[in-house]
């Protein structure tokens, strides 16, 4: 008998013997790194629990999904691009003539990230894809220098179609056009193929087409970024989809997205420059934002900065970010998401505001487009809306807008959501302002969206609903952080 026929022998005798040998020694590897390495106890018990009872599946998991490996590989593979003078720290804080009260938020803010306030700025709200889609086409029509894209879906339809021949005509005239679209994205395929086919330069972020790649499968570009010549800036909410042009759409999606002016359009396309350099290894050089020689009128009187995170280097900083915020309110916080299933560090803040007297409204979508949202938030929503802290429901087909609004004065707009994807595994790009005036526009359109809401009512939202419908809620909201 050969030995490989005694070792099959032996191994078909003791094969369960194995089995337990391998499940045990891989069970203790994972549980260690979860000891060594995860945060939060509640998440770090849970992965433990799945690793220990679901023999070699559960270590498989939590290998592909339960580790920010992002992070690392930020660290190795994504230095740090030499910082601009734009991003520098200024010291000491140079406070702009904001309200003294907001002072040490200012100080504290410098120490989250380095971003500079920056004076001197225009954002203008741009309500759906109806008024957002055209003033962008046309902005790229007249590109003459660059032209830098990022998008979370570009759907090839209608809509996205005209935005290739846009992105390929300016290529053609010898702009300099580059496209990144999230590796995922739910629709990049058609379109990708559509801009490679003319030539047009764009790639891919953490796309996840091998086993390998699979593991950063939770981790997203949801960044909306287009950057023009040093001179005009689009952000916010709005993907490029045919779905965002109300009028016309089956299916309508209410959004917002700003067109910014000024120098925070430095800090925008910075973002982008690192986002095309960990995706394709290359160096992008952006037209810097030609100052005005001219004074600065009441529409350029928006302090900026940007605001990035992700699971990277720049993690939690939008999370801070609304916690000194929220610190810093003394009259109203006004909030509209699409999702919004808070951590208990950010409900926290929040009631903490609300009992300083702080007037608390949110406004989510009555239905949005993920079910098992709805069934997280409605499952929330006993616990939200303690100590008086209103929410109301958007009767919209789905509102997908995001809008923070602070007293008279601080907004926050962008592409981040109230949910832990957004907050731990997505990679965002935001602005917080400094305006009375921009504030005002908000507000009014927080206000407008608010007539169109009923609040939740705790007895008719919470107490009375079937208990089926409350043990699913509940039961779901056990993996909200993976949703």
């Amino acid at each position: 008998m050969h030995l490989f026929d005694v070792l099959a022998e032996w191994i078909s005798a003791n094969g369960l013997t194995i089995t337990v040998i391998i499940h045990i020694s891989f069970s203790l590897l994972t549980s260690l790194h979860i000891v060594l390495f995860k945060e939060n106890y509640r998440t770090s018990l849970a992965w433990i629990g799945l690793v220990v009872f679901s023999p070699v599946m559960g270590s498989l998991l939590y290998w592909f999904f339960g580790i920010n490996r992002i992070k690392r590989l930020a660290q190795k593979e994504h230095p740090r691009t030499q910082q601009n003078n734009f991003t520098k720290v200024e010291k000491p804080v140079n406070y702009h003539g904001i309200a003294k009260h907001w002072h040490p938020y200012l100080v504290s803010g410098n120490a989250i990230l380095p971003n500079n306030y920056l004076a001197n700025n225009s954002v203008e709200p741009l309500v759906n894809g109806d008024i957002a889609y055209p003033a962008m086409l046309e902005s790229i029509r007249q590109a003459k220098i660059s032209v830098a894209l990022s998008s979370y879906i570009f759907d090839y339809d209608s809509l996205g179609r005209q935005f290739v021949t846009a992105l390929s005509d300016a290529h053609n005239r010898g702009v300099a056009v580059n496209v990144l679209l999230d590796g995922i994205g739910y629709s990049w395929r058609k379109s990708y193929r559509a801009l490679k086919k003319l030539g047009v330069p764009t790639a891919r972020f953490l796309p996840a087409d091998t086993f390998t790649s699979a593991r950063f499968i939770n981790l997203r570009n949801h960044r909306k970024i287009l950057c023009i010549d040093g001179d005009v800036a689009y952000i916010g909410g709005i993907n490029i989809s045919k779905h965002n042009v109300v009028e016309t759409a089956v299916h309508p999606i209410d959004d917002i997205h700003f067109r910014v002016t000024g120098p925070v359009i430095d800090q925008i396309s910075q973002v982008f420059i690192e986002d095309w350099r960990f995706a394709t290894g290359a160096s992008l050089t952006f037209p810097v934002y030609r100052a005005n020689t001219m004074p600065a009128t009441d529409e350029q009187s928006v302090v900026a900065r940007v605001v990035q995170d992700g699971p990277d280097e720049h993690h939690n900083r939008v999370r801070w970010t609304l916690i000194n915020a929220l610190g810093a309110a003394q009259s109203s916080v006004k909030i509209m998401t699409p999702y919004f299933i808070p951590d208990q560090i950010l409900m926290t803040s929040l009631h903490a505001a609300a009992l300083r007297g702080v007037s608390i409204e949110i406004i989510v979508p009555a239905r949005s487009n993920i079910p098992f949202i709805d069934w997280v938030m409605a499952s929330n929503f006993a616990r939200i809306i303690q100590h008086g802290i209103k929410i109301y429901k958007n009767k919209r087909p789905f509102d997908h807008s995001k809008i923070v609004i602070i007293d008279d004065l601080w907004s926050f707009i962008g592409s981040s959501n109230w949910d832990a994807r957004s907050l731990e595994f997505n990679f965002e790009i935001n602005i917080e302002c400094f305006d009375t005036q921009l504030n005002a526009q908000l507000t009014e359109l927080f206000n407008v969206k608010k007539q169109n809401a009923n609040r939740v009512d705790a007895d008719d939202d919470v107490n009375n609903r079937p208990i089926y419908i409350r043990f699913r809620n509940n039961l779901v909201r056990l993996f909200s952080p993976y949703l």
